[in-house]
């Protein structure tokens, strides 16, 4: 494999490819590096970059100065693939470094300051490859991260192919826990499984720890991982286990919004009971308060509750009905949070939905991150008609960014807000 560079500093990479497995690999042949640089042939006192057009400050790398420099290396290499990094780029990740590996000639391109004039990237960039959602100072350091991931996928670059094809990321997994001599040190031994003998154990305790690890440290990473049924369900046992079990939802009928922004009281829905009563149930919600002031309506929800429960003592306590226990009725939701907090001693952090769009909105990552490894009692609070009320929304912790398409209509029922939101806070990502 060929591989050039274009830089301002082309020493950073030249030192950093002198050494390892990517020197190693030039040495034997297997890839040819080949440094280009942006300032070689400027006149003296002459510069590669320029002001910006516009407002933003920063300088931009020269299309005029570099455009000669891009085009002797596409007459010396024709079929050489530019590749930008920048951090607009696509996320670098293991497939993509597989998939670079089987080019014959690739060409990296390292910004500077702002990045390059746009016509340079618009005439050459086959493609901009970004290494972590962070910005450096320039782009040689990425380059080097580039090389070496590309050139370690090459066969016969790495000097064990097997050191390679079990490696953290591959397959999508990161590596479970590795021991070496001595066996016994400072009291601590090394797992019992790994000095058996058993290659076809062994195997697979190492694929055990490796799911578990990928589990609990990046568990985004399973999506795509093939995994048995049983690997999925042993897994499921694991989360439950280390899971926040103390997640309440609470769905609201007063004070809401109309349409016209007025406070009002809604009605009570058979659906409501029990669609959002199964969704609670699905993904481990402790307990799911419906909060109304009117005394009749919350008497004619005991009643479908009840119809419900004779349901489940009726047909058996596996079906869906069984879902009606996680249900209690209270007048208010801020009866509903001084029952939580009865119950841990603490104000529970609560988490407002609307679909509409407001200030200082919370995205599903950063919540997810916050909720699940806390022991903190969490109430998630849902409203029917319009909405809940400014009141409500300002007085909550967090307020959840909306569910819904790119399109204008979203007025999804608030069942299925309930199950999209729980979902994207609380659902199985394997």
């Amino acid at each position: 494999m060929k591989i050039n560079t274009v830089s301002t500093f082309p020493r950073i990479i030249k030192e950093a490819t002198k050494y390892g497995i990517v020197s190693n690999a030039v040495k034997n042949k297997l890839i040819n590096i080949n440094h280009f640089s942006l300032i070689n042939d400027l006149s003296q006192g002459d510069r590669i970059d320029d002001e910006q057009y516009g407002i933003e400050p920063g300088m931009v790398l020269s299309y005029e100065k570099s455009y000669k420099l891009f085009k002797r290396i596409k007459t010396l290499n024709p079929n050489t693939k530019f590749i930008f990094t920048s951090p607009k780029g696509t996320k670098l990740t293991n497939d993509l470094a597989i998939s670079l590996s089987s080019e014959k000639n690739i060409t990296i391109v390292c910004g500077r300051y702002e990045g390059y004039d746009q016509r340079i990237i618009d005439e050459y960039c086959d493609l901009e490859v970004s290494i972590g959602d962070y910005v450096l100072t320039g782009g040689e350091l990425a380059a080097c991260v580039l090389i070496d991931s590309v050139a370690r996928m090459i066969k016969g670059v790495v000097g064990n192919e097997n050191s390679v094809t079990s490696d953290s990321l591959m397959e999508s997994m990161l590596k479970g826990p590795v021991y070496t001599r001595p066996k016994i040190y400072r009291g601590k031994k090394v797992p019992n499984i790994l000095l058996s003998g058993n290659h076809a154990n062994i195997k697979k305790h190492l694929r055990k720890t490796s799911l578990v690890t990928t589990l609990k440290k990046r568990e985004d990473l399973l999506e795509n991982t093939k995994i048995s049924l049983e690997e999925s369900n042993q897994l499921k046992s694991i989360k439950k286990e280390i899971i926040n079990k103390n997640i309440y939802i609470a769905l609201v009928h007063y004070p809401i919004e109309n349409i016209k922004g007025e406070t009002i009281k809604t009605s009570l829905t058979n659906l409501d009971i029990q669609d959002i009563a199964r969704s609670a149930n699905t993904y481990g919600i402790n307990k799911y308060f419906i909060t109304h002031p009117v005394k009749e309506q919350r008497m004619l929800a005991e009643k479908v509750i009840q119809y419900w429960s004779n349901e489940k003592v009726r047909k058996n306590d596996n079906t869906k009905h069984s879902s009606i226990d996680k249900i209690i009725l209270k007048n208010s939701l801020n009866s509903a949070i001084r029952e939580i907090r009865a119950k841990h001693g603490v104000r529970p952090i609560t988490i407002a939905t609307d679909a509409r769009m407001v200030h200082n909105m919370t995205s599903y990552s950063t919540l997810r991150d916050r909720i699940l490894n806390i022991d903190k009692p969490v109430l998630i609070i849902f409203g029917t008609g319009w909405g809940l009320t400014k009141s409500t929304l300002e007085s909550a912790d967090y307020i959840l960014k909306p569910v819904g398409g790119y399109y204008e209509y979203n007025h999804l029922s608030v069942r299925s807000a309930v199950a999209i939101i729980l979902d994207r806070l609380l659902g199985c990502k394997f």
